[in-house]
């Protein structure tokens, strides 16, 4: 069996975030970018978008208005997205760029949390809801299909003090049938365990919320908003 070797390129950008990539032969020069690919690139305009939506506001950047500042990001570096202004709520893909395979975007916001079972720093995020898929295997297979290739997520402290660190990796990293899924001793969730952790309440929405270690995420770049 013959071993794949990587060879990698450690790059800064104006942050002085560094990014790993993998160096791609001369040959492929010629063929499609990746997401991975874009984010060297992207990462300064993102910057300075979110840095001037704190110029005007002090909560957060979540929601819909991170799924903008993201799709607006993408246009200042000459890639389309087809994010649209209309507050879909379709499950996963929020936007996927224009002539690039394997470019589905789920954008999240998220929280630093230290996971005590896990026994890591994680980031804890919400994922769409399963009312209408009644017992847990149908909740597990309908999580566990594919509705995007990326996340990006902007994660923040509990206490936030406009600093956010963007989390980007590959969906399948968190697909919840890796996990092994009992009931809780209330019996008002069901709690999946593995490399990394989910839970789906039986109340209200059935939605999933995972908790993922940051060592498994190939991508992390600090955006501080603070003025100078």
């Amino acid at each position: 069996m013959t071993q794949k070797i990587r060879s990698i390129v450690k790059v800064k950008n104006k942050t002085n975030n560094e990014i790993n990539l993998e160096e791609k032969p001369k040959s492929s020069i010629f063929q499609q970018q990746t997401i991975p690919e874009l984010l060297e690139e992207l990462l300064p305009v993102l910057t300075c978008r979110v840095q001037a939506y704190h110029k005007l506001f002090s909560l957060p950047l979540i929601a819909e208005q991170w799924e903008e500042t993201l799709h607006r990001s993408f246009k200042d570096i000459g890639k389309n997205t087809s994010w649209k202004p209309d507050r879909s709520h379709a499950i996963g893909e929020d936007m996927r760029l224009e002539d690039i395979e394997n470019s589905r975007i789920s954008c999240k916001s998220g929280q630093f949390i230290k996971d005590s079972l896990l026994g890591k720093i994680c980031v804890k995020f919400n994922g769409s809801r399963s009312t209408s898929f009644p017992s847990l295997e149908e909740k597990i297979e309908h999580f566990s299909k594919s509705h995007d290739d990326y996340y990006f997520l902007l994660v923040k402290e509990k206490k936030f003090n406009k600093k956010y660190k963007l989390l980007v990796f590959e969906s399948p990293i968190c697909r919840v049938n890796k996990l092994t899924w009992t009931e809780s001793v209330s019996g008002k969730a069901w709690n999946g365990v593995g490399d990394f952790k989910a839970c789906i309440g039986k109340s209200m929405s059935a939605q999933l919320w995972t908790t993922l270690p940051l060592d498994m995420i190939d991508y992390h770049f600090d955006i501080d908003c603070n003025q100078e």
